[in-house]
């Protein structure tokens, strides 16, 4: 492997002129996003609305060598049996003279053995603002199905303007499967290749051309155009062919006379499916919805990066000013440059997902309000049920209170309702015998105690008096409980 490398300085000016650019395309990346995610969820929609009428709508045709049933004209039918190409319809490379038996296609693939570059690069930044860029170009060699442009690579490293040979596909024509013709869109969808082994019917005699009698050879399952296989150079052309038997195909579509084509659903989208080997209706339409995911989400994520890149190169300018300044600038460039990209990153998600979220409620609004319903309500009751532990902590707290003790000189006990004539009858509540006249209470929660620091307590005319204690001590311990936050 061959490399040297370059070094590259750019100026402050010239990285504020390139950052201003880089506004523009920002914001075409980050205006483009939107109408691409809006657009996805449209297309999900619809194809996943169309699978599934095609489901309900889907009527199989048990017997494809059966005669054609003409009653199921346009109508979605399923199908599975062995697709033949026919005895005059093999598919052939007049070029190289192959045609193998029993095959709907035939893919010759040329390759070039040429020169590949590939770089890296480490940039830093300078005094001043500007940076220093040292790219390493290395080259090695390698088989490619295609030209590899080297007009920009170093000297000794230029690879041939063309191949004599391109690769190509050969198909059989017609396909059938019983009865029926495939339709070229189905045909299209058989694309499931391997490799083709050699009967032992390869011969430089059979190549059409002058150039390629005298200057290829058999090698392999193939020609190889050149002086030495075991050590190619720059420019040697090998040829190898790959193909796809007959075999069984499962498909479904529209039926269309003798052949068929695409099924047209009310929801306006397109129904033409086919897999290899034996699937049931019902697995195809499985198999299409879980492609429609894949598509969903890798169209998804390219919405978010394209937003996501859009703001980064919006606030790059910010990032370049910053390096300017004497001492601190690259930190303060490297700083702002790193919390840019998390906060773009948080954006891009946020107004992502927003944008697929305002998306669904255009495209299935009664759905998308049935959905924030039920969240509305699962939030709702989560609150509810928060609130509902915090009280019953907060009740736990209070009655740990009760095992609080105060000393009886420290608490005077206070009745807000007692008066002179609650000493008419005596009863007995909670140790604290009281009357029973009026204004006087006759339960523990009408009794509320005032702090007398220092003063002892006078059970005065109508107020009650402890029993086994002096007032205030209810309980004869020469303390005052507490109940449920309240001294008694």
């Amino acid at each position: 492997m061959r490399s040297h490398t370059v070094v590259t300085y750019t100026s402050w000016g010239q990285r504020v002129q390139s950052s201003c650019c880089g506004v523009f395309v920002g914001v075409a990346l980050f205006a483009g996003s939107f109408p691409l995610l809006t657009w996805n969820e449209g297309r999900s929609i619809e194809r996943y609305e169309s699978l599934e009428e095609g489901r309900k709508n889907v009527v199989a045709i048990a017997n494809p060598a059966d005669t054609i049933d003409s009653s199921l004209e346009g109508k979605l039918v399923y199908m599975s049996g062995k697709a033949e190409g026919g005895a005059d319809a093999t598919p052939y490379d007049p070029t190289f003279g192959v045609s193998p038996s029993n095959t709907l296609k035939l893919k010759r693939v040329a390759e070039m053995y040429q020169w590949e570059q590939n770089k890296s690069s480490h940039t830093t930044k300078t005094e001043g603002g500007g940076t220093r860029t040292e790219t390493t170009y290395s080259y090695n060699k390698k088989w490619s199905d295609h030209v590899i442009d080297s007009t920009f690579y170093s000297e000794g490293h230029h690879n041939p303007s063309y191949m004599p040979y391109t690769s190509q596909t050969f198909t059989a024509s017609p396909i059938t499967v019983g009865s029926h013709y495939l339709s070229q869109g189905l045909v299209d969808k058989i694309n499931w290749y391997s490799d083709w082994s050699s009967d032992g019917s390869l011969s430089v005699d059979n190549i059409a051309d002058d150039y390629g009698k005298e200057t290829a050879k058999v090698y392999g399952n193939g020609f190889y155009l050149g002086c030495c296989p075991g050590s190619p150079v720059i420019g040697d052309e090998k040829i190898s062919f790959q193909y796809i038997p007959e075999g069984e195909v499962s498909f479904v579509a529209a039926q269309m006379g003798e052949s068929f084509t695409s099924y047209s659903t009310k929801r306006g989208g397109s129904l033409l499916l086919l897999r290899s080997g034996y699937h049931t209706a019902g697995n195809l339409f499985l198999l299409a919805e879980r492609d429609n995911i894949v598509v969903t989400w890798l169209v998804r994520f390219g919405g978010f990066l394209m937003m996501f890149l859009g703001l980064k190169m919006v606030s790059h300018p910010l990032e370049v000013v910053l390096d300017r300044i004497p001492c601190i600038g690259r930190f303060a460039g490297d700083l702002i440059g790193g919390a840019s990209g998390i906060m773009t990153c948080i954006v891009a998600a946020a107004l992502s997902t927003l944008t697929i979220a305002i998306a669904w409620l255009a495209y299935r609004p009664f759905f998308s309000i049935m959905l924030l319903g039920v969240v509305g309500g699962l939030v709702y009751m989560m609150k509810k049920r928060a609130a509902a532990t915090e009280l019953g902590d907060r009740q736990d707290s209070s009655n740990d209170a009760t095992n609080i003790s105060v000393p009886m000189v420290h608490a005077r006990i206070v009745y807000s309702d007692a008066s002179t004539s609650a000493k008419a009858a005596q009863k007995t509540c909670r140790g604290v015998t009281t009357g029973t006249g009026a204004g006087c209470p006759t339960t523990t929660s009408a009794v509320t105690t005032a702090w007398s620091r220092g003063c002892p307590p006078d059970p005065g005319a109508g107020h009650p008096t402890p029993v086994g204690g002096t007032a205030g001590d209810v309980d004869g311990t020469g303390s005052v409980p507490v109940i449920n936050g309240d001294f008694v």
